[in-house]
């Protein structure tokens, strides 16, 4: 798979991000396996379905965010990034409403450790962005 052909669709993600997102693709992988083969299949899924959700919400709102154009006042970024942050939300909470609604064998905890270690890798990534 050809990260720069998938990532130009999104508008573009530096390459922090796609650093951060193809790591967490190897996390969850390794993880996944790792659950799997120590503990169920089921929670294993529920590990990649939190993983999924946000990643998914962040690659989606991704490109709203990024609508940024050059001499746009302050308060219209801040818009566009709460309009992102939104819609990442609003997909984390449908997937997981459609998670519990259609997965009869759902693990919470794998459901929450995915999320967790999901989310801390994102703001870890977009930290480090800050720095640079």
């Amino acid at each position: 798979m050809n990260l720069d052909l998938f990532t130009a669709k999104l508008g573009g993600l530096p390459q922090q991000i796609k650093k951060m997102v193809l790591r967490q693709f190897l996390v969850a992988t390794i993880l996944f396996l790792l659950l799997v083969i120590n503990y169920s299949m089921a929670l294993g899924m529920s590990l990649l379905i939190g993983f999924g959700s946000v990643i998914g919400g962040f690659l989606l709102a991704f490109p709203i965010a990024k609508t940024n154009i050059k001499g746009q006042p302050g308060s219209a970024v801040v818009i566009n990034l709460i309009k992102a942050e939104l819609v990442k939300l609003l997909f984390i909470i449908v997937t997981l409403w459609a998670a519990f609604k259609f997965y009869d064998d759902i693990q919470p905890f794998g459901l929450v450790l995915g999320l967790a270690i999901s989310a801390l890798m994102s703001g870890l990534a977009i930290s480090k962005l800050d720095k640079n």
